[in-house]
């Protein structure tokens, strides 16, 4: 008996292998990308990479997120195939097999894809482990020889997770077999074609969550508020799709019917009424292909953007080869600065570098939170939130122009003694500043945004521009207001930069910058000093981006794919769904070619509204994941429009590419 099982588990996956094959498929690719992703995070190579904790951060979150989509997509394609095969069920039922015996082929289907997949996966993942490691290496410009091996830690987690995503589907599918009678398995994709009833509240509650979430993404300028904001807005969108696509699609199809011009006419009433009555089951598909759509779309498009921005992220972030900072709890600083700066230039003289560039100056930076003209340190006494933060930069004017090389000497007069000027982002229209129970007159106000200031990702950072004297009483002031309410010092240290920019390799920059630490590490208070290279750091940069582009690139394809077989199981569902209404179509008159149209109609509304709201989507959050990779780094605005442009061109071909496979498979279908 139990061959006979055995041999009908097999007919029926190979009698049904149009459902079965892109879900084996898709069920190895899925298995092969956990693996890798477990094989990259155990590889011994990788404790090796500058920056490896990073990675391993990386890879563990594309580890958790895989399985987190590839439980939701194996159960969503399992219910695709279920639903299809419950008439052939009910079929057995009928002819007087039991539950139990039906529940066995089942269990012995469920067995064979389950070995199949993981089997599959594993052996494909292990196969192309190198190649991709490799390539990760490459990404991460990190140059080393990668050995064969075998992730035994990986082999035994992708079968514990995705053998226990198999047994709960199998569970599912007995649950639906178990709760059915055979008359209702008989129907099977049949059940639920009532006409769905208009709910305007919900598709007034889908508009306004649009609505918010757009309102949101495109009003927010505070790269600090950003971050906080996101989320609320993706969790808004996805709400609002699904509600939208459910209630939306079937008013708006309704008052199409109600036209009678155009619903009572021959290329449009089929594809209306066939919409209308299946898109309560369609829209929770059209939904997800929506979201699922948008989500490949952002996480490409900032993923491969900040890759492709690193060298102008790592410039920005480390103007020059190499950078002094002396912290002070004083405005004199803890070392002789002129004496320090000639100590750099003769060590690096004597490296054979050649200086070609070099700058010296001082400063301190507060964060404050400003009410009108009143400067109020963050000690507690007032309630602040992150958003309401300010960094406020105290420097003279000789020190800004050190900073800054972009500005003109001309065009930055010296404030009046007593005086402050003052340059921000957002124009300041006070005549005075007040902080620390001091008074101060502005001389005059600019607008200004320095591409090189930390605090400049604040809306409203300041700087306020005095002379010495000036600048001395207000730190002394800083200084004497004490600790803040938690008990932790609000002294903000006086800085003093020393940089300098040379020639030479890689290897020369690098043993240059030794020398200079070695150097550095001779004198006192090294403490309350350090010294950063740039390209000693450049490495980092690439792990944590080229790490960053790895996963966007993994989890974006592994999106599409969940994407297309969505489309399709959609598409072959659908197909048998509306054989038998075009042969009853084609009985009362309505030839092939009219039916041909009336199927190219119906099938390019469904596929082509998920990704019309998709671009929607994107097209209103793109201000707000501007802020969000400027704030991470990316500070070219025309690199970042390019990529999205042609990571939206090359989804659309994808998308097109499957429209044109998925719709002949309904066609033919249909056509039979």
């Amino acid at each position: 008996m139990s061959n006979l099982y055995l041999r009908l588990a097999k007919t029926n996956i190979r009698n049904n292998r149009q459902l079965y094959l892109p879900y084996l498929i898709s069920g190895i690719v899925t298995v092969a990308m956990f693996y890798l992703m477990i094989f990259i995070n155990n590889n011994p190579g990788m404790k090796t990479i500058p920056g490896a904790a990073n990675l391993k951060m990386i890879m563990s979150m594309g580890v958790g997120i895989i399985a987190i989509f590839a439980c939701i997509f194996i159960f969503y394609t399992n219910s695709f195939i279920i639903k299809n095969r419950k008439k052939e069920i009910g079929v057995y039922n009928i002819l007087g097999m039991e539950k139990r015996h039906i529940a066995k082929v089942l269990g012995q289907e469920t067995f064979f894809v389950a070995v199949i997949a993981i089997a599959g996966g594993v052996l494909s993942g292990i196969v192309f482990s190198k190649l991709i490691l490799m390539l990760l290496y490459r990404m991460l410009g990190f140059q080393e020889s990668v050995s064969f091996y075998v992730a035994k830690a990986g082999i035994e987690y992708t079968i514990l997770v995705f053998g226990f995503v198999y047994v709960l589907t199998l569970l599912y599918n007995l649950l639906q077999i178990r709760l059915a009678n055979p008359i209702e398995l008989l129907r099977g994709g049949n059940v639920g074609e009532k006409e769905p009833k208009t709910k305007v509240l919900m598709a007034i509650a889908g508009i306004a969550c649009l609505t918010v979430a757009y309102y949101i993404a495109i009003t927010t300028e505070n790269p600090m508020e950003v971050l906080t904001k996101f989320f609320l807005a993706v969790l808004l969108v996805i709400i609002g799709t699904y509600l939208l696509f459910t209630a939306g699609s079937i008013a708006i199809l309704k008052m199409l019917r109600k036209n009678k011009k155009f619903y009572y006419n021959k290329k449009h009433f089929a594809a209306v009424s066939g919409m209308l009555y299946r898109m309560k089951q369609n829209a929770a598909g059209l939904a997800s292909i929506c979201v699922l759509s948008t989500m490949v779309l952002v996480m490409i498009s900032m993923t491969v953007s900040m890759f492709a921005g690193v060298d102008d992220e790592l410039k920005a972030r480390y103007p020059y080869e190499v950078n002094y900072m002396d912290r002070s709890e004083t405005m004199d600083p803890t070392v002789d600065v002129q004496e320090l700066y000639q100590k750099m230039a003769d060590t690096i003289q004597a490296q054979g570098r050649e200086i070609t560039d070099s700058e010296v100056y001082s400063y301190f930076q507060i964060f404050m939170t400003v009410k009108g003209s009143e400067f109020l340190p963050l000690d507690g006494s007032v309630d602040v939130s992150a958003t309401d933060m300010t960094g406020v930069t105290f420097i003279t004017r000789e020190s800004l122009l050190a900073s800054d090389r972009s500005l003109k000497a001309s065009e930055m007069p010296e404030p009046e003694a007593g005086k402050v000027n003052i340059y921000s982002k957002t124009p300041y229209n006070q005549s005075t500043i007040q902080l620390y129970g001091q008074t101060y007159a502005v001389d005059q106000t600019f607008s200004y945004e320095s591409e090189n200031d930390s605090f400049m990702v604040l809306d409203g950072s300041i700087y306020v521009v005095a002379d010495e004297s000036v600048l001395r009483q207000i730190f002394d002031l800083q200084k004497a207001a004490g600790m803040n309410a938690d008990g932790s010092s609000m002294l903000s240290m006086y800085q003093t930069e020393i940089s300098f920019e040379y020639d030479g390799t890689k290897e020369e920059k690098l043993a240059c910058a030794e020398a200079l630490s070695k150097a550095m590490e001779s004198g006192e208070n090294t403490h309350t000093s350090y010294l950063e290279s740039r390209t000693e750091n450049e490495k980092d940069f690439y792990v944590l981006y080229g790490g960053l582009f790895f996963l966007g690139l993994f989890l974006g394809i592994m999106f599409l794919m969940v994407t297309v077989m969505i489309i399709f199981y959609k598409q072959i569902s659908e197909g048998y769904e509306d054989r038998e209404r075009f042969v009853i179509l084609q009985k009362i008159g309505l030839d092939d070619q009219q039916v041909k149209k009336t199927i190219r109609k119906q099938v390019l509304t469904v596929f082509f509204l998920p990704l019309i709201f998709a671009f929607t989507h994107l097209a209103f959050a793109y201000h707000m994941i501007s802020l969000i990779v400027r704030v991470i780094g990316v500070l070219n605005p025309d690199l970042m429009l390019v990529v999205t442009i042609i990571v939206c061109g090359v989804f659309f071909l994808a998308y097109v590419l499957v429209f044109a496979l998925t719709s002949r498979s309904y066609r033919r279908i249909v056509s039979m």
